[in-house]
């Protein structure tokens, strides 16, 4: 997903027992609420905001932008926490993980390798992992580079796996905007609020961005936004991602038949994604299955929770029956 600081600067690219900052707060759930336990961890060096629904098989779940945070996720993704322990996190710059960064640890390597402590913070030895978005991406890189810890990978409307049909998709989305929403975009970025990064004027500027990427676009009313008052620093420290050589060009086809454990694509049939990309995926990956949601854009857990949950559930229970 394209950062709005490209009107500025061009478009960006699109853990329990470590040491903790802060103690954890726990949510005592009951029969319909499952436990909730967030808090600040030290991971790789820096203050991640880690939160962990329900209890049961862990999923490690990775979330889009860059820019975005886990809140987006909530609270349909919540569905899943009845059977697993969903595991969320910012990632490093984002939502409620600290500000304090090194502008020059805002790195591909990094992002990743933040994935690997958070495992190795919730002392898993392996895990099931799931990455939406600009998380698909992470977590094939992810996935190449440790594919020994995974149980399972889910992809989830991933962004492509080469950087040309990455741009591919950018201009889909610009494709679908109507006259109207491009005219209400560029005055959201024109006005005082935006310009000094208010949250409300950035949660508009998204949404008129995301109404595309929806099949019904009503349905977008039920994505979570969430922007913090310090947005403005938090997209200062993305653009140090966008200077990252290896996220400008790229192509992992090759690097993908490396992995052996059991994959899921879901893919939506209105998605910006091209179908092209899906199918590469699934052309390189031994062990993996392909599902393309009917009727359904990019965030099918909002717009096909009737076919998207069952898919998920249906190959989880397969990997844990292997």
């Amino acid at each position: 997903m394209p950062d709005p600081d490209r009107h500025i600067c061009g478009a960006l690219l699109a853990g329990m027992l470590a040491l903790l900052t802060a103690a954890p707060h726990a949510h005592a759930g009951d029969d319909k609420t499952p436990l909730v336990i967030d808090g600040l961890r030290l991971i790789n060096g820096t203050q991640l905001y880690c939160k962990s629904i329900g209890t049961g098989i862990p999923l490690l779940i990775i979330h889009g932008g860059p820019g975005l945070d886990h809140s987006y996720f909530l609270p349909q993704m919540a569905k899943l926490a009845d059977t697993y322990e969903l595991i969320f996190f910012d990632q490093r710059g984002c939502g409620q993980s600290t500000l304090h960064v090194d502008s020059a640890s805002m790195t591909l390597d990094a992002l990743v390798e933040d994935i690997d402590k958070v495992r190795d913070a919730y002392n898993l030895n392996t895990v099931n992992l799931m990455g939406h978005s600009w998380g698909g991406l992470l977590a094939m890189f992810y996935a190449i580079r440790h594919g020994d810890r995974l149980n399972s990978l889910i992809l989830v409307n991933s962004t492509p796996p080469t950087s040309a049909l990455r741009d591919s998709s950018f201009r889909i989305m610009a494709a679908r905007r109507s006259p109207a929403d491009s005219v209400q975009e560029a005055a959201v970025v024109q006005t005082a609020e935006f310009k000094r990064r208010d949250p409300s004027a950035i949660q508009e500027y998204f949404r008129l961005m995301f109404r595309g990427a929806f099949r019904n676009p009503h349905d977008e009313d039920e994505l979570n936004l969430t922007f913090r008052p310090d947005y403005g620093q938090r997209s200062g420290l993305l653009k140090s991602l966008g200077r990252d050589t290896t996220l400008q060009h790229y192509d992992l086809l090759s690097n993908l038949e490396s992995i052996s454990c059991p994959v899921l694509i879901i893919g939506s049939d209105y998605d910006m994604i091209p179908p092209a990309s899906n199918q590469a995926i699934h052309d390189h990956i031994r062990d993996s299955r392909l599902v393309i949601l009917k009727n359904c854009g990019h965030f099918p857990f909002i717009e096909a929770p009737a076919q998207f949950f069952p898919a998920v559930r249906t190959f989880l229970e397969k990997v844990q029956d292997r």
